[in-house]
């Protein structure tokens, strides 16, 4: 897996932690705010590690996917006091499981987002430094499911290409026995083109599938035979925990400290149901909203910061 641009390569316990923090609270603080800035900092985030073009080729489905979301929590759940309008099939539908579905559907995107960068960030050999020891079968699963991802991505456009000529030469094919008029309508025609369609995609289905298994295998067999996982054996890594480590999980665990506090406090409690309503723009809530912003924003104001530093110093 490439390395993104703008990775600041910090120790993998540390990139490990930050990731268990940032998708854990997101997945846990249900307040607009929070939900917010969790979405906002994946969005800027992903486009900062990614880079734009590559950024926005998962945006379209995410979008998708959070429209589906924020529809079905409305349609299957009329909890709520405020009345909106009534269904056609007689159910209510209410402004708190709207606004409900609005905050699954954010909640959902931000996680999924923080999933991606970390499969970016965590590569295998991370994910194998990180577990190798205590759990060296948790390991090689977890590197072999993360490695896979951008392999499956790569092989199948690789399948595809190498059998689109012989597909085109088909649909060439079935367009000249139209145009002869093999096929008396172009219903039957269009009959053939779909299934000659189909039978494309379920050969090259078939064949990502036999390559995914042969790949699994042969890497099992790849790892065993070099002594993973054997008590005893030694690995050599590149990995050192040094100061700028420990000044980063210091302050990540003081950053965690006081939104654990905030959350146990009431500072950013937020309730939908029966009616919508919880923690403002108090003086302690907006210090608990800048300490989770300042958490999820972490990699781009530091990369920020540094980049700034480099520009100064070079102008010197």
């Amino acid at each position: 897996m490439a390395i993104l641009k703008n990775d600041l390569q910090y120790h993998p316990v540390i990139d490990f932690i930050y990731f268990g923090c940032v998708i854990g609270f997101g997945m846990v603080l249900m307040h607009p705010v929070c939900l917010g800035i969790g979405l906002v900092s994946a969005i800027c985030c992903t486009v900062h590690f990614f880079g734009w073009n590559r950024a926005k080729e998962g945006f379209g489905f995410l979008a998708v996917l959070m429209v589906i979301t924020a529809v079905m929590n409305p349609a299957f759940s009329h909890q709520g006091i405020t009345v909106i309008t009534y269904l056609p099939t007689g159910n209510v539908l209410t402004l708190e499981s709207v606004l409900y579905g609005l905050a699954a559907a954010c909640m959902l995107a931000e996680t999924l987002l923080w999933f991606r960068i970390m499969c970016g960030i965590l590569t295998t050999d991370k994910i194998v430094y990180l577990f190798g020891k205590g759990f060296p079968v948790l390991g090689l699963m977890l590197s072999m499911i993360l490695g896979f991802i951008p392999k499956i991505q790569r092989k199948f456009w690789e399948i595809r290409l190498a059998g689109q000529a012989g597909h085109q030469k088909e649909l060439d094919m079935i367009a000249k026995k139209y145009n002869s008029g093999v096929f008396p309508s172009r219903i039957k025609a269009g009959i053939f083109i779909k299934m000659c369609r189909m039978r494309y995609g379920t050969d090259n289905l078939s064949i990502l599938i036999t390559w995914i298994l042969e790949d699994a295998v042969e890497m099992a067999d790849s790892m065993k035979g070099r002594g993973y996982g054997i008590e005893g054996r030694t690995s050599f890594t590149i990995y050192r925990f040094t100061k700028r480590d420990t000044r980063k999980l210091i302050l990540l665990m003081a950053e965690v400290v006081y939104i654990l506090t905030g959350i146990l406090r009431g500072g950013i409690s937020w309730d939908y149901y029966p009616e919508t309503a919880g923690a403002g723009f108090g003086g302690y809530s907006v210090s608990i909203y800048i300490v989770y912003l300042l958490m999820c924003m972490a990699s781009v104001i530091e990369t920020t910061a540094e980049s700034g530093r480099l520009s100064m110093t070079v102008g010197k």
